[in-house]
């Protein structure tokens, strides 16, 4: 199987793994935590891989949570392929420090119909560099640069069989004068987190339980979490497992790494004491071919996915439009024939009209100048008896002097209105009422007079008459009556006719027989003009004075009684 070597290194010691990998199977062959010290580090690193062989094999390197910057995202819901460009689009604003040209790459931990949230970590280029070259500088090959709380927690939810579906997991690695503390919600990373540790032993279980406590209000825990594992063995920190199961009341466990995995028997007697420092290099070797999704990688961030090329259908697509184009060409070449002649058709046409639209033109050029002139004709009748039906009554109002003007100019008219009332709010009121669409009110303000009389309030307002009301007013008076108007008519004579037809049969039921003696005196021929004016002038009657009436004269409701 192929061997590879997973290392990483702070300020104060360098700590390797290597293993024979070969798909999910690891066996580990060398483990080793070495001091720096104030020491070289590429010297002391040459040192390690000479002694223990290891100069040729593939390098994964793990980095501690201080040498990037992390960031909680939440995106909108998207398709995987488009998430890295929205990262990326979104890191550059976000993130602080690393710049346009910061290497950056997620984790997902949560998906949702609302969006998407995650951990984005970013790195500049110059420093993913500098660690190019301390590898390089002892010839190593590096195929991963991962962040170490990745790593632990990777090995922890693949590799763990009391792993939780539902709770927060806590996992915490403690190194020489670090924590890096990591919440997993169920098999998601939430929370990573880095914490400095005091120097003096006897003080680090305690900081180390109150910085848990702020950690798990950070990743919005609400309750105890279900379980808090420290990376190690039960004798090296059975101080913190106490301090720790006090603090937060819930369960806490070590958890030795290498039992996750298969030690050679050569390598399991010089395993270091610290053994839990070396998990994320053993998560690092595990999820290296199983789980690569679990790590945030920045040799090999995640990019938009890309599809090869499918010629067969490059062809379709670009023939497609084209012989579409073609058709679409010759069906409007066949168009343009008839489209010519529609054309001239129409330009004729048009031709034909235009001594018709001047005419109209010097018509309608006259039409707006007489209605500019009308529209100073405002109806005062009109605007009188509006103002009557608005005006408040006369025990609140009284008005002394009505002046209307027009504006010959513009069109409408000015109705100054003056006058008395018994309360400051009436005028108000009244200038509610005396304002709508076509008129606007505007006082002058009211004064109180020092008299004894009721209206001891004086106003005075000014209403002015909109030329554009004038001209609706105007036009609507010489629109033709509707449809539902003439109808209406029409349904009106139909009723009069219908109740006189009655009336009139009784009057020819009343009229007199032919054969009945008639005091009428029948008419004669037409006579010509000749015998007209032949015949003698008849001497005009003189009219009888009225006599006095012998007769009592008939009482009123006799009379009625006669005429019905």
């Amino acid at each position: 199987m192929p061997k590879k070597l997973a290392l990483d290194w702070d300020d104060d010691e360098l700590r390797i793994v290597a293993a024979q990998c070969n798909g999910s199977s690891v066996k580990v062959t060398e483990a080793e935590v070495i001091a720096i010290g104030g020491g070289n580090l590429v010297d002391i690193l040459r040192n390690a891989l000479t002694r223990h062989g290891l100069e040729k094999v593939d390098g994964l390197v793990a980095l501690g949570r201080s040498k990037a910057e992390l960031r909680d995202l939440q995106l909108p819901p998207v398709p995987d392929d488009e998430l890295p460009d929205m990262v990326r689009f979104q890191g550059t604003r976000s993130f602080a420090s690393a710049g346009e040209n910061a290497i950056i790459d997620y984790l997902i931990t949560n998906r949702s119909d609302r969006g998407v949230e995650m951990i984005a970590a970013a790195i500049a280029p110059a420093k993913l560099e500098s660690i190019r070259q301390i590898c390089s500088d002892v010839n190593l090959t590096i195929s991963r640069m991962t962040l170490r709380p990745f790593d632990a927690a990777a090995l922890y939810l693949t590799r763990a069989k009391d792993v939780s579906a539902q709770g927060d997991t806590v996992l915490i690695d403690l190194l020489a004068s670090d924590a890096e503390i990591v919440v997993a919600r169920g098999k998601q990373v939430v929370f990573v987190r880095t914490v400095k540790l005091p120097s003096s032993p006897e003080s680090r279980p305690t900081v180390l339980a109150g910085e848990l406590r702020r950690s798990l209000v950070a990743a919005g825990s609400t309750g105890t979490p279900a379980k808090v594992i420290l990376w190690g063995r039960e004798s090296v920190h059975h101080a913190e497992v106490e301090k720790i199961a006090e603090a937060t009341g819930s369960e806490v466990s070590t958890l030795d790494p290498f039992s996750l995995v298969e030690v050679v028997p050569s390598a399991s007697g010089n395993l270091p004491l610290h053994s839990g420092r070396l998990a994320p290099l053993i998560g690092l070797l595990v999820a290296d071919q199983s789980a690569p999704e679990r790590l945030i990688d920045f040799l090999n961030p995640r990019k938009r996915i890309e599809i090869p090329p499918n010629h067969a259908k490059t062809a379709l697509l670009i023939g497609a439009p084209i012989a579409a184009m073609l058709l679409l060409g010759y069906l409007v070449y066949k168009q343009l024939g008839s489209l010519d002649a529609q054309i001239a058709s129409l330009k004729s046409e048009v031709a034909g009209l235009e001594p018709q639209v001047k005419t109209a033109r010097v018509s309608i050029d006259r039409t707006e100048k007489v209605d500019l002139y009308l529209d100073g004709d405002v109806n005062w009748l009109t605007e009188m008896k509006r103002l009557a039906e608005v005006m408040p009554p006369s025990d609140q109002l009284i008005l002394k002097a009505v002046n209307g003007s027009v504006d010959q100019r513009k069109g409408g008219g000015r109705l100054t209105l003056s006058g008395a009332v018994t309360d400051p709010a009436i005028i108000e009121q009244f200038e509610a009422a005396m304002r709508d669409g076509a008129h606007e009110v505007v006082g002058d303000g009211t004064s109180e007079q020092r008299t004894e009389d009721a209206y001891r309030w004086t106003f005075s307002e000014t209403v002015s008459v909109s030329a554009e009301s004038v001209r609706n007013a105007r036009y609507e008076g010489l629109a033709p009556k509707d449809e539902t108007s003439m109808e209406a008519s029409n349904e009106t004579v139909n009723t009069e006719t219908e109740v006189t037809a009655p009336v009139a049969d009784a009057v020819a039921e009343q009229a007199p027989s032919e054969d009945a003696p008639s005091d009428e005196v029948p008419v004669e021929a037409e006579k010509s003009a000749e015998e007209l004016q032949a015949e003698p002038q008849a001497e005009p009657v003189p009219v009888p004075e009225p006599s006095t009436p012998t007769e009592e004269a008939p009482t009123p409701e006799a009379v009625t009684e006669t005429q019905v």
